[in-house]
């Protein structure tokens, strides 16, 4: 569940400062057919995946670019020991994701791609139950109740910089610092571990080329 507290679109707003059309990432506007379908695998535990065709044998912190599925209704998926074959839907972005426990599950990615924002998604691949994607200078939580092996998202105002905290209520489990956020672009942030031993990680979203 997606939560916006009131002083975390006020902070966002006042520290974008302005900035050349150059910094827009444009990620998803040169996928030719507007029904295609989006997939990636977010696996902390693998650093091996495979999306129908598609061959990844170097997962930056555990997370693929997507792949553009177009004109298919299904999906093979192969990440670690784990092969799958999943139905999709046109013009929806997927995340294939492995948790901590072994289980996944393909969950659908709220992405804008709206050209003024950044869309921030967050993994709980860990085994604590729900954790709060937190924002320290908002003082706000930015996405709220991840389950484990589930995820969230957030469209942020863009370009800025922003340092994040993995809560679980008050206590920080794991915190990133001067992360970039860009236009029509925006980061995955993967939450990972178990039995105290937990990290942090983030990929830039990206299309495969």
């Amino acid at each position: 569940m997606t939560c916006f507290r009131s002083t975390l679109p006020v902070l966002v707003m006042a520290l974008a400062a302005p900035v050349a059309l150059a910094q827009d990432a444009g990620l998803y506007e040169n996928v030719a057919n507007p029904d295609a379908t989006f997939v990636r695998v977010v696996d902390a535990g693998t650093e091996v995946a495979i999306i129908q065709n598609a061959s990844f044998d170097s997962v930056e912190s555990g997370v693929t670019p997507y792949v553009v599925i177009d004109g298919e209704t299904e999906v093979k998926i192969v990440s670690g020991e784990t092969t799958v074959t999943e139905a999709v839907k046109p013009a929806t972005f997927y995340s294939f994701v492995v948790g901590a426990d072994g289980t996944s599950a393909l969950i659908t990615d709220k992405i804008t791609n709206n050209p003024a924002q950044a869309d921030v998604t967050f993994y709980n691949l860990s085994d604590i139950p729900s954790a709060d994607l937190y924002v320290p200078q908002a003082k706000a939580v930015a996405i709220e109740g991840v389950a484990a092996n589930d995820g969230g998202s957030v469209a942020l105002k863009a370009p800025l910089t922003l340092d994040f905290e993995v809560r679980q209520g008050e206590e920080v489990l794991a915190s990133l610092s001067a992360i970039d956020l860009k236009r029509r672009a925006g980061v995955a942030i993967v939450f990972s571990g178990t039995a105290g031993a937990y990290e942090v990680t983030a990929a830039p979203n990206a299309v495969a080329k």
